[in-house]
């Protein structure tokens, strides 16, 4: 034990007379110390870095200083190892201010925020582009509710809310896999074909609808609903209050939910007010609207 500990010393020792001041640190207290790497990089230094099938680079200036912490049990070297620890010395929020201009900083201190709420499992952000802004989701509810903006989203689909119904990436998942089968049973292809082929089976005679049922069986009730919900999707949308379908059948962009009275935007579902309806509906090419 006498003889492990005098090794420790000498190997103390021999750091201090290698190292300078600020480059070595040792521990008084016990057989520890600190060793700090300052690395010099050379001009046009760069870093590859592989990612799945892409290989991306990045050029490299600065590397903030190393700090390599080790300590010697006292059984060292005679049966127990080292202990090693490396970390990187990073600048302090207000040593970065201190040193940066206010622009920059303010850059830096956005995203410093965004790396903390990115890794929060309960934000989520507004998808809509004007806005941005971090939102706190509800564990029980897929509805999201913007508290800078007010617009209602789908935390799945990140598109207007649409209360039940299914999210419009799970739609266009069941319209491949409805297009894989209509290839394989030679039905339509075309929207139009599929009409005309449930408009054929429902005005024709008991003989012929008999005739289609045997031939296509069950696929025309789904073909039915897949229209409808081809149909839903591009002539109507859902109030961002209660989120019931509403269709436009010409005028403006301002809606007006006739089930619970919300005025909205009916290109981006953008709930309006009193104070933001003119000043928001200005930014589109609404001559109606401005008449």
């Amino acid at each position: 034990m006498t003889e492990d500990l005098e090794e420790q010393e000498d190997e103390l020792l021999a750091l201090q007379s290698i190292f300078d001041a600020d480059e070595f640190v040792r521990d008084e207290s016990k057989s520890a110390g600190e060793i700090r790497v300052c690395v010099e990089l050379p001009a046009g230094f760069s870093v590859a870095l592989r990612e799945g099938e892409s290989l991306r680079q990045y050029d490299i200036s600065f590397l903030p200083p190393l700090l390599l912490n080790f300590g010697l049990p006292g059984d060292y070297p005679s049966s127990s190892p080292p202990s090693f620890s490396l970390t990187c010395s990073w600048l302090t929020r207000t040593q970065v201010q201190s040193l940066v201009g206010e622009k920059l900083f303010s850059r830096y201190d956005r995203l410093l925020l965004q790396n903390t709420l990115d890794s929060m499992s309960d934000v989520t952000y507004c998808p809509r582009t004007s806005c941005g802004s971090a939102v706190i989701l509800e564990k029980s509810s897929k509805a999201v509710l913007c508290s800078e903006c007010g617009f209602a989203f789908c935390v799945t689909c990140k598109r207007t809310y649409h209360g039940l119904e299914e999210c419009e990436t799970k739609k266009k998942h069941a319209r491949d896999a409805l297009q894989t089968i209509l290839k394989s049973l030679d039905l339509p292809q075309s929207q139009e074909g599929v009409s005309a082929l449930l408009n054929d089976y429902k005005h024709g005679s008991k003989e012929r609808k008999r005739l289609l049922v045997s031939r296509y069986g069950n696929m025309l009730v789904t073909l039915e609903n897949n229209l409808n919900d081809t149909w839903l999707a591009n002539n109507s949308r859902c109030c961002p209050h209660c989120f019931s379908r509403i269709e436009k059948n010409g005028g403006c962009d301002h809606m007006l939910c006739s089930q619970c009275g919300q005025d909205f935007n009916w290109c981006c579902a953008f709930r309006l007010t009193t104070e933001n309806g003119k000043t928001h509906l200005q930014e589109y090419i609404c001559e109606n609207h401005r008449k």
